[in-house]
Formats: C-alpha cells, sequence, structure tokens
C-alpha cells in the first residue's frame, strides 16, 4: 500500500460523507497544504481499521488529481474605533 496521508477530517454531506485528506508535500508547492475530498462510499472507501487508526482507499482513476491548496489565513489584530450606537 501507499501512504496517502497523515491526517484526514470528515465531512458531513447530504449525498454521502467526505473525508478530507491531507497528502505529503511536494517540492514544487510552495505554501498551503494540498489537500483531497475522497467521497465515504464503499466503492472507495474499502476498510476502516480503527485499531491501526488506517483507511484503505481504491480511489477510481483521476480522483486524486482534483486536489486543492488550503492556504493558512493570516488573522491581523488591530485597534479599531469605538461603535456608534
Amino acid at each position: 500500500g501507499v501512504v496517502m496521508g497523515s491526517e484526514m477530517c470528515a465531512i458531513p454531506g447530504l449525498g454521502q460523507d467526505l473525508l478530507e485528506v491531507l497528502l505529503p508535500k511536494r517540492k514544487e508547492l510552495q505554501r498551503g497544504e494540498e489537500m483531497v475530498l475522497i467521497p465515504f462510499v464503499p466503492q472507495i472507501v474499502s476498510r476502516v481499521d480503527l485499531d491501526l487508526r488506517m483507511v484503505f482507499v481504491k480511489p477510481p482513476a483521476g480522483l486524486l488529481d482534483l486536489s486543492y491548496v488550503r492556504e493558512e489565513k493570516v488573522k491581523i489584530k488591530g485597534f479599531l474605533p469605538a461603535a456608534r450606537y
């Protein structure tokens, strides 16, 4: 098998849930984290092993090419004028 990602979270959906998986870092990706959404359906997610904390997937061709970059948003704190009521 291939380790696809080390972190994931489940996103509830109407038709099916999704797994958001953090992909390993690539050198050409300078900033942000590369993520992919995997439908949590039996045709793709073949096994979930809670003891090993692993999810086994059989992605169809092209699914892993649909990745996106999650960029970290920076919050800037500053002084704002007082609100007028």
